[in-house]
């Protein structure tokens, strides 16, 4: 493959990754604005379905994820081993996806990826867990 295809490969599957971030974060303004508008509790069958239902969204979200940001890091790593080939050596976009390689950005991108959805998964359970009417003034 060509620098060229490389990047535009890069590029489209980091707005995949950026899709797949807009989609959790959309869930879960959804979800959290759901337990918040409702007016009264949850009921036991309402809390278990709610916690399967998110739970293999949060998975398959989670995986998807994961997947894509391996595949970009092996695309940053594709570019990484042309950097000293005639075509990329003066090219700035070359070192700057060399400079991420360098500085593990797919493993960072892992690494966030995990923190926010197990934080994000523990507060939407408390949230289910702990659903509580609020008191009347």
């Amino acid at each position: 493959m060509t620098p060229y295809e490389l990047l535009d490969l890069a590029l489209s599957l980091s707005n995949r990754i950026d899709t797949h971030w807009t989609l959790f974060i959309s869930v879960h303004l959804a979800l959290i604005g759901g337990i918040i508008y409702v007016d009264r509790p949850l009921a036991r069958n309402e809390k278990f379905a709610a916690i399967i239902i998110y739970s293999g969204f949060a998975l398959v979200n989670y995986f998807m994820m994961k997947n894509q940001a391996l595949f970009l890091g092996s695309i940053y790593q594709q570019i990484f081993q042309m950097k000293e080939q005639a075509c990329c050596l003066d090219n700035s976009v070359i070192e700057y996806v060399v400079g991420l390689h360098e500085w593990d950005s797919a493993s960072k991108t892992l690494t966030s990826i995990l923190a926010t959805h197990i934080v994000m998964y523990i507060i939407l359970m408390l949230s289910i867990f702990y659903d509580r009417v609020l008191p009347q003034k």
